[in-house]
């Protein structure tokens, strides 16, 4: 294959191709030196690490004499560890930036035995000429990922180096090996862990008056009360508090539940269970019969609102309906009018229909029948506010109105629903962040049947912003739904800018417009870093920092 590379248009192989083209939309110069600024949070005592340390101490005893050099990066490209041959190989690399801590990422490197099997997810030959920047090309290598077995994911690459324009045929089989062993015990350590984190579950689990409750990275377990007072928003919580403990660490916090009641929560970070703690969950104050949740309404302001709705379903008065768009006005309005026969004029169609037909219509209405709905009432000309007002006082037919929030309505308008005697306020959605979980299931039973919204599915979607509302989710979680292998949909299934960790929901007012400004910024350089950097005033390195910090991914 012939493409355009950082020394001309020459000829070679499709995945080389590939990443010079990734490289060269990274905005990286061929000919520029590459930044070994090492990273300050690297995790030099993780489960990576501790699975790799002996597999590197038996390559290091291979490779001597070679002249080559071993190289051990993490899921985020960056070198953790390395073995070397001899103190020459050793400076002559470092000269090269090969150093703990420095960030080996196609974005930042190019071409080379660790970004670019990442990338791929397979291992990769890249000779001396194949590297993108010209300071590589002395050396030549072969890197291969660590995948996790069990949940196959990208747990780091490995990358044999020697200085030669080509490298050995055996340095694949070689690595591969290497890799697998890696990979072998990675599982066991799992394995390991996990049973640490059930030893310590099983210790206190009988406890029948305890909500009790094992999470670990790829594990949860939870006994009967745990199962009843928990749902899938609380263990999103819950993994939340744990990522806030150091090993052995105890931390009791008070928290409210998705279901609305509040409890005390003693969290337990338990050691060498890879980031597992156990739970132990305790009502605050106990209540002598539960809550009946209602489908897809939660505990909360969605069963104030219903018993509110179904309440003045057999009233007479007028009502209006506010809420921001998509805040279900129009779903409330049929809980609110049920069985009975109604007029529906959507203000919406005034420009289209034209004022007289539109006025006429309404007219007609207001003769004769149960209830005359009239949605979008800030979008009324003035004209149509003297019917509505003789409607409202004349004694006619039910009048029910819906429009924005009564803050955002003309001041006309606000003085129409003013005279109705009865308000409903529909909240945003995200002021009802706990009755996410149970509204987005409702929406999926009935889009796909029998498909289920997974933890990592709910903690993202609890963790939006949802300027849309409830209009908003429903057309995200059939998306994910159209998405989705199977019936278990899961944060990878949700669309690029709906993956939101609960981490970033967290994040103060500060760092959001900061974070916002980051993700606006790459936006519009089409994901260049060097040119978002550039936008932002701030250095590359600065920017990767930030991405992190804030978890930005691009």
């Amino acid at each position: 294959m012939t493409a355009d590379g950082p020394g001309g248009s020459i000829a070679v192989r499709p995945e080389i191709a590939l990443s010079w083209k990734r490289s060269a939309l990274s905005g990286i110069d061929p000919g520029c030196v590459f930044d070994a600024t090492p990273a300050d949070d690297l995790d030099l005592t993780g489960r990576l690490l501790r699975a790799a340390r002996p597999v590197l101490d038996e390559v290091g005893i291979q490779i001597a004499g070679t002249e080559l050099c071993l190289l051990l990066a993490d899921p985020d490209c960056r070198i953790v560890a390395r073995v070397f041959d001899n103190p020459a190989v050793e400076r002559r690399m470092e000269r090269l930036g090969a150093i703990v801590g420095s960030r080996f990422g196609e974005d930042l490197a190019g071409t080379n035995a660790l970004g670019t099997p990442l990338e791929v997810r397979r291992g990769v030959v890249v000779n001396g000429a194949e590297h993108y920047l010209d300071q590589f090309k002395e050396l030549s290598c072969y890197g291969h990922p660590i995948i996790h077995p069990v949940t196959r994911r990208v747990e780091g690459i490995l990358d044999l180096t020697c200085i030669a324009p080509q490298v050995n045929s055996l340095f694949a089989p070689f690595l591969q090996r290497a890799a697998a062993d890696i990979e072998r015990r990675l599982l066991d350590g799992s394995r390991a862990s996990e049973q640490r984190l059930v030893d310590a579950f099983h210790r206190v689990s009988p406890q029948r008056q305890v909500a009790v409750a094992a999470i670990g990275e790829d594990l949860l377990l939870s006994n009967r009360t745990a199962q009843e007072m928990l749902d899938g928003a609380d263990h999103a919580v819950l993994r939340a508090l744990a990522a806030d403990l150091s090993p052995d660490q105890s931390r009791t916090v008070d928290i409210e539940l998705a279901s609305g009641e509040s409890v005390s929560v003693q969290a337990d970070r338990i050691a060498g269970a890879d980031g597992g703690a156990l739970f132990l969950v305790r009502p605050r104050e106990r209540r002598s019969t539960p809550i009946p949740r209602g489908p897809g309404l939660g505990d909360q302001a969605g069963a104030r609102i219903r018993r509110t709705l179904l309440r003045l379903r057999d009233s007479g008065d007028a009502v209006v309906v506010l809420g921001e768009p998509g805040a279900g006005r129009t779903s409330a309005v049929r809980d609110l009018v049920g069985s009975r026969v109604c007029h529906i004029h959507d203000a919406a169609q005034i420009p289209l229909r034209g004022l007289d037909v539109w006025l006429g219509e309404l007219a007609r209405s207001l003769v004769g029948t149960d209830t005359v709905v009239v949605e979008q009432v800030q979008l009324l000309p003035d004209a149509v506010h003297p019917m509505l007002t003789d409607a409202l006082t004349a004694g006619g037919p039910r009048l029910v109105l819906t429009g924005e929030p009564e803050q955002d309505l003309p001041r006309p308008v606000a003085a129409l629903v003013a005279r109705c005697p009865e308000h409903v306020v529909l909240p945003p959605l995200r002021q009802r962040r706990g009755e996410i979980p149970d509204i987005a299931q409702a929406m999926l039973d009935e889009i796909a049947p029998g498909a289920r919204l997974t933890a990592s599915a709910l903690e993202a979607l609890s963790a939006g912003r949802w300027p849309g509302n409830l209009a908003e989710l429903r057309v995200v979680v059939g998306s994910a739904a159209g998405q989705a292998g199977g019936s278990r949909i899961t944060a990878t299934d949700l669309p690029d800018r709906y993956r939101t960790s609960d981490r970033v929901s967290r994040l103060g007012g500060r760092e959001q417009a900061e974070r916002q400004a980051i993700v606006d910024a790459l936006a519009q350089c089409h994901g260049n870093k060097v040119h978002a950097a550039a936008q932002l005033g701030i250095s590359r390195s600065t920017l990767y920092t930030r991405m992190r910090a804030l978890d930005v991914r691009s």
